[in-house]
């Protein structure tokens, strides 16, 4: 890289680096986004790995458009500030500022570079927003239907296991105890985890979007069946040993499921990943092998 093509950059390399330190003050107070500085290394990896491939000819946008989409930006900044400094530094704030910094980069890469490497790069300020906070209008409706799903889930698993058990809201009642599914009992972080793994090693390993999609749905839901085992368990283990038990096998549990969602998004991809290997050699063997003549092709008769 050269030092007048670095100097385009700088516009967007500045507003990333507010845009990451505003978003640290949330990762530091908020449990739910504390793996934020992870996501910034597996997306400065994905930036370093896509530079190499970046297009070497494209045509910056109009000046029309670039203004428009910093014009867009700013007012958002704007609000960000004012509502974080006369308010609070909260997710709405945070969510703002995102949006706008999406929208000045979006004009920098775009102006200086085009389309082309704006949507080659496009992905990274997608998977940027994995780490970025949600604002609880829209976080507690996600979080209290995954604890109502919870609790629905394990009290038929355990009627059906012939363990007597009985909903009332987001508690599990049971013959000699209560088992509650709290907020970090609901699955929102192995969902999250789950998540930031899944978008980066589909990135990484598959080509189609399809197949990329598909591993992301089956990512999501490897982190569901593993919360509903570790919520399961902890309802079983308070049936049989009371509900004091729960303080020893709490924390572990919780771990292994982060463990399990790990390992099986790793073996999840090693197999979607030949599947999509499999499928693209099927197709190109069938365009190479199809015997049929193309329409408007004539037949030649001997």
């Amino acid at each position: 890289m050269d030092l007048g093509e670095l100097t385009l950059w700088i516009p967007g390399a500045a507003v990333l680096a507010w845009w990451i330190y505003d978003l640290s003050f949330q990762w530091a107070s908020l449990v739910e986004f504390r793996f934020g500085w992870m996501v910034v290394m597996l997306s400065a990896f994905l930036f370093w790995e896509r530079w190499p491939t970046r297009p070497k000819e494209d045509v910056p946008a109009s000046t029309p458009i670039v203004v428009g989409l910093a014009l867009a930006g700013l007012p958002l900044i704007v609000m960000a500030e004012l509502y974080k400094w006369g308010i609070a530094r909260v997710a709405t704030s945070s969510m703002l500022l995102s949006l706008g910094s999406t929208l000045l980069i979006t004009a920098n890469i775009v102006g200086a570079r085009g389309w082309k490497t704006w949507r080659h790069f496009a992905f990274l300020l997608l998977f940027f927003y994995v780490a970025v906070p949600i604002p609880r209008i829209v976080w507690q409706p996600i979080v209290m239907g995954l604890q109502t799903f919870v609790a629905t889930v394990n009290v038929i698993v355990l009627n059906l296991s012939g363990i007597p058990a009985e909903r009332f809201g987001h508690v599990i009642n049971l013959p000699n105890c209560q088992v509650g599914v709290n907020e970090a009992c609901s699955g929102i972080r192995s969902l999250q985890s789950s998540l930031m793994a899944a978008l980066f090693v589909g990135d990484l390993t598959l080509r189609k979007a399809g197949w990329k999609v598909f591993f992301l749905f089956a990512g999501v839901c490897l982190a569901v069946i593993g919360n509903l085992a570790r919520a399961l368990f902890l309802a079983v283990t308070a049936y049989r040993h009371g509900a004091d038990a729960l303080k020893e096998v709490h924390d572990t549990a919780g771990w292994s499921v982060l463990a399990f969602t790990f390992v099986g998004v790793a073996v999840l991809a090693w197999i979607v990943t030949r599947m999509e290997k499999r499928y693209t050699q099927a197709m190109l063997a069938a365009e190479t092998e199809d015997p049929e003549p193309k329409s408007g092709t004539p037949t030649r008769h001997e």
